[in-house]
């Protein structure tokens, strides 16, 4: 479990390496989003190596090869900075975005569970796949370390965040009311839907990196059979009472 706000050790002396993000020359001109990615690297280095408080623009303009009136055309403060750092890597991937589940027959199965699968091994395979990315695990450690020293900062964040899960909420609400989804604790509470995934990235920060490749990839599995178990609908006449014995 992460240690209490008041327990947390300065990112510069505990958890993952800062981030490698190398200084950059000045005066390269870059398309737009490649340049804000160099910006979040150079950030993301320098708030993990001196923490929120004490990281400076200049450092970062530095880092990534801006002057810091180039920096601030960019961002205006540091804690728009943080903001971009939760935004880029934080935000939960979504099992149901906005294509509607599908209850026609499909090949002899009903067409949902066929989509249903689908979905489950595509979310999967995003939300997974983040944990690759040396960056998403830094960016964990910096919420974790940091975020306590810097609430004000991740107002932004954490109002996307909520509205991501809340939207979420409604969608599966609908979906089991209309009979697409099974009534389950999943969909009562779609934040366990992700849970296994937060649980797959604190061990990659705090277990041996041996320990967790052998344990994310079976977490991983767990993780899509508890779905594909839990969120299809029950078969049909599944909660029809047993009849009545024959009485002769």
């Amino acid at each position: 479990m992460p240690k209490k706000s008041s327990e947390l050790q300065p990112a510069s002396s505990a958890g993952p390496s800062p981030a490698k993000a190398a200084r950059q020359p000045r005066n390269r001109r870059l398309p737009a989003q490649e340049r804000r990615d160099q910006i979040l690297d150079a950030a993301l280095h320098e708030f993990s190596r001196s923490g929120f408080g004490a990281a400076r623009m200049d450092d970062i303009a530095e880092r990534a090869g801006l002057s810091k009136g180039g920096l601030y055309a960019h961002f205006g403060s540091k804690e728009t900075l943080f903001q971009a750092l939760m935004q880029r890597m934080l935000l939960p991937d979504l099992l149901f975005e906005e294509r509607p589940l599908h209850p026609p027959m499909a090949q002899g199965q009903p067409r949902a569970r066929v989509d249903l699968a689908a979905r489950v091994d595509d979310f999967l395979e995003r939300a997974y796949g983040r944990l690759e990315d040396e960056r998403f695990i830094r960016t964990l450690h910096l919420l974790l370390a940091e975020g306590p020293r810097a609430p004000g900062a991740l107002g932004e964040w954490r109002a996307s965040h909520l509205q991501l899960l809340r939207t979420q909420q409604l969608f599966v609400s609908e979906a089991v009311e209309s009979g697409l989804l099974r009534d389950s604790a999943l969909t009562d509470m779609v934040q366990l839907v992700h849970a296994p995934i937060l649980l797959a990235a604190l061990l990659k920060m705090l277990q041996a990196d041996a320990h967790a490749r052998a344990t994310i990839p079976r977490l991983r599995a767990a993780h899509r059979r508890l779905l594909l178990t839990l969120l299809p609908p029950e078969p049909a006449g599944a909660d029809a009472a047993p009849a009545a014995p024959a009485t002769h």
